[in-house]
């Protein structure tokens, strides 16, 4: 199952692809002072939080057997051939995804474990970051892993972003109600996370909570900040959330 995170600047036009049909509008960006230190996002109208599975529903775990777990997550990962398939561009680096560089984060849940890693290809000319959902199960005392399902965003030297920094977050928030099938825990908490290119994200509220944690990333030489929370407490919709941030210089 293949669907992408809005990833601030990296991965807007391709996301818009994926998610332009699962947005939910109607929540109103309450006025705002522009010569303020902060910005703030108000919405006039609220909706109840639902999550929003993928029109295909959750991930169809039936077809997983014992021969698809591994010993370890980056095998887990190595031996998907749909991930390998989502990048195969010509079938130039087509398993570049598949191969773990560096795990950033791992979140573990009772029966699924969800990490955010780094993958790029063997001369560097395009990277990728992955949040990659693997399901567990014990074999004779020892835990073993089978690949799940994934989001991803790929980057190259010579990218050109388009940076709104305020205001991307509210989309973030908004999508973040589809991809609770990327959430270890689901359906007992609420992951919400999303990417920034200012350092000004650490003055992050939502609903008056701050992130869990915020993982600095070089790109090509560009800073870039992935934000989340582990469980946010609250029953409004993604585009409802109510968050301040500092303004970008």
């Amino acid at each position: 199952m293949k669907k992408l995170l809005k990833i601030l600047g990296i991965s807007a036009a391709v996301v818009v692809g994926v998610f332009a049909g699962l947005f939910i509008l109607g929540c109103i960006v309450g006025p705002s002072e522009e010569d303020s230190e902060f910005y703030t996002y108000a919405p006039e109208a609220i909706a109840e939080y639902k999550p929003l599975l993928p029109p295909w529903g959750m991930p169809d775990e039936s077809n997983i057997t014992d021969e698809m777990y591994y010993d370890t997550v980056e095998e887990a990962i190595l031996h998907d051939k749909t991930l390998a398939q989502a990048n195969e561009e010509n079938h130039v680096d087509a398993d570049m995804l598949n191969h773990v560089s560096e795990i950033l984060h791992t979140w573990e849940g009772k029966d699924y474990v969800t990490v955010y890693y780094r993958a790029e290809n063997a001369d560097n000319s395009k990277q990728g970051s992955v949040l990659a959902k693997c399901r567990k199960k014990d074999f004779d005392g020892n835990t073993r892993y089978a690949y799940v399902n994934s989001q991803y965003v790929i980057a190259r030297p010579e990218g050109k972003y388009i940076i709104h920094f305020e205001k991307d977050i509210g989309l973030d928030l908004t999508l973040s109600d589809a991809m609770q099938d990327l959430n270890p825990n689901y359906p007992d908490t609420r992951f919400v996370c999303g990417y920034s290119h200012n350092e000004n994200i650490y003055t992050l509220e939502v609903e008056g909570q701050k992130p869990d944690g915020i993982i600095e990333e070089d790109v090509y030489g560009r800073k870039i900040y992935f934000w989340y929370f582990d469980d946010l407490k609250s029953d409004k919709a993604g585009n409802c959330l109510s968050y301040t941030v500092k303004r970008a210089k």
